[in-house]
């Protein structure tokens, strides 16, 4: 957590808050809390956040150049990120702040986030992501489709699905999900999974598009800023359900018990 779809909503709460701010200053802030003043740009700035996957892509330009290119932060939420906006004098009573942006009329943006915490870059980060599926599902499938050669589909889907260079934006409670509603075995080898069922990719955005529907993943770590039914949510997400293991990188899945016989996993 977050997965592709909190941070498309994270997007969209950067954006319906500061669609018509304009700011004038921005912040590194370190241990401690103690914020170190930056300049992005020279004068006064406006801000517009979008989405890859599970990466956050912040814009900062100017308004009277629109047409210039912007700076480009990319932000990798980690297990914690998250985003608030909140009044300036007020930006001190969030704990374990990354980044900080005010306002010309006394709001903040903040970046914050505890243990495995948010990562940010000016620039954007040299780790390659594979096109996202909400965005560009053309590319999405031809990219996975085009390189069932590589190691990475000798694993079964279930881990496989977990790739960011091929599945995008699929984090831990939509893999579980996605795969169950398939009603396919999960341990299968992901590349005769994908070539046997073709249609896992496009459940990969409609498992999203669907979470996108309930705002989001409520779990553990994270809420939405925005109004959601948090028990249909629950009631559609299979997430801790059924069965679970820890697949070859640690995690834990859950999974229909009926397909137990088929683990390579806890053997």
């Amino acid at each position: 957590m977050p997965e592709g779809v909190e941070i498309r909503i994270m997007s969209d709460f950067i954006n319906k808050n500061c669609s018509d701010k304009v700011f004038e200053k921005s912040f590194h802030v370190l241990k401690g809390n103690n914020p170190e003043e930056f300049k992005l740009l020279d004068n006064n700035f406006k801000l517009k956040a979008d989405f890859n996957g599970k990466e956050l892509l912040l814009y900062v330009y100017h308004d009277v150049a629109a047409f210039s290119e912007p700076i480009k932060i990319s932000v990798f939420m980690g297990m914690s990120g998250n985003w608030k906006w909140v009044r300036t004098y007020e930006w001190n009573s969030t704990k374990f702040i990354r980044l900080r942006f005010d306002t010309t009329d006394g709001w903040s943006l903040i970046l914050y986030g505890l243990y495995m915490g948010p990562k940010y870059k000016i620039g954007g980060f040299a780790t390659k992501r594979g096109p996202d599926s909400i965005k560009d599902f053309e590319n999405f499938k031809s990219n996975i489709l085009n390189n069932l050669n590589k190691r990475v589909f000798d694993k079964p889907i279930c881990e496989a699905i977990l790739d960011q260079n091929y599945f995008n934006g699929i984090g831990n409670y939509l893999r579980s999900t996605a795969l169950y509603y398939l009603d396919i075995n999960p341990f299968e080898e992901a590349r005769s999974s994908l070539k046997n069922h073709p249609e896992i990719i496009e459940m990969c955005r409609d498992v999203q598009l669907k979470s996108y529907e309930f705002n989001g993943g409520q779990l553990k770590d994270w809420r939405s800023p925005f109004d959601t039914d948090y028990e249909a949510f629950r009631e559609w997400v299979y997430y801790q359900k059924g069965n679970s293991c820890k697949d070859g990188t640690g995690r834990t899945f859950w999974y229909d018990p009926k397909w137990q016989n088929f683990s390579p996993y806890n053997k």
